[in-house]
């Protein structure tokens, strides 16, 4: 009987042994699946920021990039590239040496630049007017290829609108553009339109590429009575020189975006480039995740914003109507000497 009982309590001790080990050996399994599993989910991923040129609105999309990243604790490897005015400036060779999962493309010429040469990383752009006449995209619904993004396609027709409601009585208006940018031409044709239909004189002056843009509106500020410039980065990098050029000659100067306004024009009714910016990050992080570019279709900046300078009015002799005053989201007070 003694010798029974103490078989018994050694088969239970085996038993209570080999079931610990296997608890143990399936412990273990779960633990090192976890650490597996998160480490693929939580890897940091690396992602290229090519912005076109160095200007607050283009800035602003970068800004809302990374404040999309940081809100939502993305683990990111980041290289932020602003190559200015030289397209030759762009060191692919830097990039593919990084080895991003993803590319973010700021502003049409930096897209068309990348888009060209790259075709095995995946693009999100931003900032790109018209997509599909920029060649990044054969349809805006159906992209295609490795690449897809946000159009900032300005509100040309309310904005006129806007520059109308100040000055009802206006029969000649100018725009100045770089001839060099797509984008800027685009918009010229749609301002033209817009102005021709509601029977105002439309006046142009083109820039090229290192082109003064002062000199530019010294061929038409004779003839106008109000200077419109559009989402024209290489115009809107200099606004604060046109806006003293105005300012001396008391002509009024209207803008397509916001900082623009901050940097001297008057009024502005602009698409909002920072939330674009957390846009384009929420595109990006899809796209990080798996999402096909191909099918992802080109998505349109989602908020308007009107922004007022009322020191810009005051040195340019503009009372601006209360109902525009009423409705503006900024108001500055601010005016470069």
């Amino acid at each position: 009987m003694k010798s029974l009982t103490k078989q018994i309590v050694t088969n239970l001790f085996k038993l209570i042994t080999l079931k610990k080990f296997l608890i143990l050996i399936l412990t273990v399994f779960l633990l090192f699946f976890t650490i597996s599993t998160q480490s693929y989910s939580d890897q940091q991923k690396r992602l290229v920021i090519v912005q076109s040129i160095k200007h607050p609105a283009l800035d602003d999309v970068t800004n809302g990039i990374k404040k999309y990243f940081k809100d939502n604790a993305l683990s990111i490897e980041l290289m932020h590239i602003v190559p200015a005015a030289d397209p030759d400036l762009l060191d692919i060779a830097a990039i593919r040496k990084f080895r991003p999962h993803l590319i973010i493309t700021i502003g049409t010429q930096a897209s068309q630049n990348l888009s060209s040469i790259i075709d095995d990383i995946p693009i999100v752009f931003s900032a790109v007017t018209d997509p599909v006449g920029a060649g990044l995209v054969k349809d805006l619904t159906k992209p295609g290829g490795q690449i897809t993004g946000i159009t900032d396609m300005s509100p040309v027709d309310h904005q006129l609108e806007m520059i109308i409601q100040v000055h009802p009585e206006i029969k000649n208006i100018g725009l100045i553009f770089s001839e060099f940018e797509q984008n800027a031409v685009l918009i010229r044709d749609h301002f033209k339109r817009s102005s021709e239909l509601r029977e105002i004189t439309f006046w142009e002056a083109s820039v090229s590429s290192g082109g003064d843009v002062t000199d530019a509106l010294m061929e038409i500020i004779d003839k106008i009575e109000a200077l419109y410039i559009s989402t024209d980065n290489y115009v809107v990098s200099q606004v604060g020189e046109l806006a003293k050029t105005c300012a001396t000659a008391q002509l009024p100067i209207y803008a397509a975006d916001l900082n623009s306004v901050a940097g001297g024009a008057i009024a502005a009714l602009s698409i909002d480039y920072y939330k674009m910016g957390i846009q384009t990050g929420a595109m990006s992080h899809r796209v990080i995740q798996g999402s096909d570019p191909a099918a992802m279709p080109v998505e349109k900046a989602e908020e308007m914003n009107i922004a007022i300078n009322v020191k810009a009015a005051e040195k340019m002799n503009v009372l601006l109507p209360m109902d525009l005053v009423i409705a503006a989201d900024r108001i500055y007070d601010y005016f470069s000497e």
